[in-house]
């Protein structure tokens, strides 16, 4: 299998963008739309590099969604970095959405489902101060992905029946090409897709999958460590090595 690790550095992200400027749209606009591109980011790994995304977009006049994950293993949107990278995401025009994770309740039914997307919903709504208007499941499940209705808990569900019959769809799903390579999805002139790209996968440089992630997390570890050191130094204690 050919993974085209050279199609996953910033420089031809800038490329690919080349195609759909001026045609992409937030997810509460589809309904005045009849050709559109929702592009869409699951951050699973990085917000840093959510952030880096973000901003090559900005310059690109796109529109994005980041989806963010309360339950996240790799970072934590209370952390005071990660919370103002995420202002600075919103700031730039871009939109978030809540990136839900249902392995961590027992969901049997639609009303645990909207009961658990109600709370995280509330908690990004209110810490961000912004209205999350939709959601995507993380790592779904042929189970969760029964759950197929437009919305729940007020917000578009990404993996909706509409979007399965009606919008053609695009993946770098753990870090190669799902489906398409996706400059040759956008090539084919679809009226209505949906892209769907994980910011970590995209770097300055060539690298496999998995060094990716490892850059991620040697990058918030040394990270973590600074901050240790530099609240040593500022109350002025001891810091034994």
């Amino acid at each position: 299998m050919n993974y085209y690790e050279n199609d996953f550095i910033e420089n031809n992200y800038k490329s690919i963008l080349e195609n759909v400027k001026g045609n992409t749209i937030f997810y509460d606009e589809i309904v005045i739309k009849n050709s559109f591109t929702l592009w869409r980011h699951d951050v699973d790994f990085s917000v840093h590099r959510a952030y880096s995304l973000a901003n090559i977009e900005k310059k690109m006049k796109i529109k994005a969604t980041y989806f963010i994950q309360l339950g996240a293993m790799f970072y934590n949107v209370f952390e005071l970095e990660i919370k103002e990278l995420i202002y600075k995401i919103l700031s730039l025009g871009h939109e978030i959405g809540l990136h839900f994770d249902p392995t961590q309740y027992e969901i049997k039914s639609k009303e645990d489902l909207e009961q658990y997307l109600s709370f995280e919903k509330n908690i990004l709504d209110n810490l961000f101060q912004t209205k999350i208007k939709v959601f995507s499941f993380h790592n779904p499940t042929e189970e969760i992905l029964k759950y197929d209705d437009f919305k729940y808990s007020d917000m578009i569900n990404t993996y909706a029946r509409y979007f399965k019959e009606n919008v053609k769809y695009c993946s770098d799903s753990n870090g190669y090409w799902r489906y398409k390579r996706l400059k040759e999805f956008l090539n084919e002139k679809h009226s209505r897709i949906q892209v769907l790209t994980h910011p970590s996968w995209w770097q300055k440089e060539v690298m496999n999958p998995r060094d990716r992630i490892q850059r991620c997390i040697e990058g918030r570890a040394k990270n973590t460590a600074k901050k240790y050191d530099g609240l040593l130094g500022e109350y002025g204690r001891e810091n034994v090595r």
